[in-house]
């Protein structure tokens, strides 16, 4: 694998979902996370990539998928999290924006993969969701 990811998906009270405006990579929405540092558990690094980017302190409840993108020959894994402190602020740097979004209307940009993330948190199976992407289909359109 060339990368390893880990991204948290967070809901608030209402039942809407944590997303950051990235500054890279096209200047997208998209979930807390990053990739995993060398000697790093996933789920270490979901949790100080959400604390880095939005201030929040985040506790992991479970593993919901683990999903490959062909193309970039990488793969992530999401994980529920649940807000334990902190208060949301963005760093400023990686991230220009941070919201709590009704899961009906996402924002744009997005990439398909990501709105398909927030279709498999809300599932709320019990069994881990395995995911194959060729690539990362980006969404310009309305929100659904």
């Amino acid at each position: 694998m060339k990368d390893v990811g880990a991204l948290a998906t967070i809901f608030d009270d209402q039942g809407r979902v944590l997303l950051v405006h990235q500054t890279y990579k096209g200047s997208k929405w998209a979930w807390p996370g990053g990739i995993v540092e060398e000697d790093e558990a996933p789920w270490d690094a979901a949790v100080r990539e959400v604390k880095e980017e939005t201030g929040l302190d985040v506790q992991v409840v479970r593993l919901v998928s683990i999903y490959h993108v062909a193309d970039r020959n990488s793969l992530g894994s999401q994980f529920l999290c649940r807000v334990v402190g902190g208060e949301l602020q963005v760093d400023g740097h990686e991230i220009s924006e941070a919201a709590f979004f009704d899961p009906a209307r996402l924002p744009t940009p997005m990439t398909q993969p990501a709105r398909q993330r927030v279709i498999d948190a809300l599932a709320n199976d019990d069994q881990i969701i395995l995911r194959e992407y060729k690539n990362l289909e980006m969404v310009t359109g309305e929100s659904t």
